[in-house]
């Protein structure tokens, strides 16, 4: 492949002044579910920055519009957070270390793929049934349920009412309910009606509306002291509502119990995705500047130890921004988009898998179900997974903080574990902040009274350049974000 365009680093540097578009606001803007527009009329060069599951998407949509794509990826693989490992497990067993599930109803994107490519999913029983450890005491979903059990929580009648008829996990739309209706725009959360509550905690809202304590703890809430510490770091009710109102406009419930996931591995579709690309996906080439102007972009960057440039019309960011932010950029970003791309803060994990020499746990009446919530940062979820594998072994995966060790995971399950015996093998941590490429998980809440200054700049293209990945959506969640950012800014770009 050519690696040059006709266009020249002096040229781009001329034009570079007036490329900055505005951030969305009133403009037109192509939604992720729309469908795919017809029959290319112009061929355009585009180059792909990140070779995860968003950037592959993007890139494969492209490509399927007729268009030249290049994927420049940093590290030696493709995927990303979607991330299947095999080894060192025995038998054929495989764990799913970063994206683990898909949901239905949702993921509407990735679902589009699984039936396009007739990939083999299976049904993911890992958030049914659950056992929930709370004040040191496990408690099953009918006891979650119980008026008399709610009571010794601390909830008024009317939220145990709420609790009984709708169930435990959709309490929070007890009191963000109301609100919901006021955002017809999943992508517009600033409306008149509901100006006030970006400078409101959730807290405050929901005590204002009669919440109990136990409400604000079971919400994931505090009641606050009003020190502007503690309202500081407690995201905005608007914040709140807004993610409560795409869930809404979805249809989607609170607490997504049909959970589904790829049999042999959710890596399958990215795998998929690359093979599709070919030759047009080039590992180990991490970006090293970028230049822009109006008749395209120039982006250098390193593959094999060799200095080298690419240009195109236009750029896909798909870079995590805690990465993008250390790439220079000319002319640099402006100021609205320069925000978020610093600010932003993600979050990162690791994944605890342990290995059984048999399922131990199936058949002792002290545990009824294995998928636990458990309060210990070490391994704070655990749920089978890789159950199909035909061997007597099993694999039981859960989540960690960042800087967990095995033994420390390990530990903290056996610490919580009610069954008398267990047969485990090993315990493996993939720690994902170890990871230079890969190291950030889901994007966290803005910050206190600062939507404005994130949405919708995260998302929004700067000239040539667009953003895709699952920190461009509105609803940050893993692989459906990033394949309907994906989607969406393909689009953009065919449209122009």
């Amino acid at each position: 492949m050519n690696d040059r365009l006709h266009l020249t680093r002096r040229d781009v540097l001329q034009l570079a002044g007036a490329t900055a578009l505005a951030p969305l606001g009133n403009r037109t803007r192509v939604q992720a579910d729309e469908p795919n527009a017809g029959t290319v009329t112009r061929r355009k060069r585009v180059i792909v920055a990140g070779g995860g599951i968003g950037g592959l998407c993007c890139a494969f949509e492209l490509m399927e519009r007729g268009h030249d794509v290049t994927v420049l990826e940093a590290s030696g693989r493709v995927g990303g957070h979607v991330k299947t490992i095999r080894d060192p497990l025995p038998d054929g067993l495989y764990a799913d270390v970063g994206a683990e599930h898909f949901t239905k109803p949702g993921y509407d994107q990735f679902w589009k793929y699984v039936e396009k490519f007739q990939l083999p999913f299976i049904e993911y029983p890992r958030r049914r049934n659950m056992l929930r450890r709370i004040d040191g005491m496990w408690r099953t979903e009918e006891q979650l349920q119980d008026p008399a059990v709610l009571r010794g929580f601390g909830f008024n009648q009317r939220e145990i009412d709420y609790i009984v008829q709708h169930g435990w996990t959709e309490l929070p739309l007890l009191y963000l309910g109301p609100y919901l209706d006021a955002i017809s725009d999943e992508y517009q959360p600033f409306v008149k009606e509901l100006a006030e509550y970006d400078q409101m905690t959730a807290s405050e809202l929901l005590i204002k509306d009669g919440a109990t304590d136990a409400a604000l703890r079971f919400n994931g809430l505090r009641r606050g002291d009003g020190s502007p510490t503690a309202r500081n770091n407690e995201v905005s009710a608007l914040f709140r509502i807004w993610q409560s109102a795409i869930v809404k406009h979805r249809k989607l419930p609170v607490f997504k119990r049909e959970v589904f996931r790829l049999r042999g591995g959710n890596q399958m579709l990215t795998d998929t995705f690359a093979a599709k690309l070919g030759e047009r996906v080039r590992l180990g080439c991490p970006i090293t500047a970028i230049d822009h102007g109006d008749l395209g972009v120039i982006v250098s960057f390193t593959e094999f130890g060799e200095a080298k440039t690419l240009e195109a019309e236009y750029l896909v960011s798909c870079i995590p921004p805690a990465i993008l932010r250390r790439i220079p950029v000319t002319p640099a970003w402006p100021e609205w988009k320069q925000f978020p791309i610093q600010n932003v803060v993600f979050g990162s994990q690791a994944r605890v898998l342990l290995q059984s020499r048999t399922p131990f746990w199936k058949g002792d009446p002290a545990l009824p179900s294995i998928n636990l919530e458990t309060g210990e940062s070490a391994m704070y979820m655990v749920y089978e997974t890789a159950d199909e594998v035909p061997t007597p072994r099993r694999m039981l995966m859960g989540s960690g903080s960042a800087d967990t060790t095995p033994d420390q995971s390990l530990a903290a399950f056996l610490k919580v574990y009610p069954g008398k015996s267990h047969t485990i093998e090993q315990c493996y941590v993939h720690n994902w902040a170890k990871d230079p490429w890969a190291f950030a998980c889901e994007r966290y809440p803005f910050p206190l009274g600062q939507l404005k200054k994130f949405w919708p700049h995260i998302m929004s293209p700067v000239g040539r350049i667009h953003f895709a990945g699952n920190f461009a959506d509105n609803l940050p969640w893993g692989m459906d974000a990033a394949t309907r950012s994906a989607n969406r800014v393909a689009d953009a770009i065919h449209r122009l």
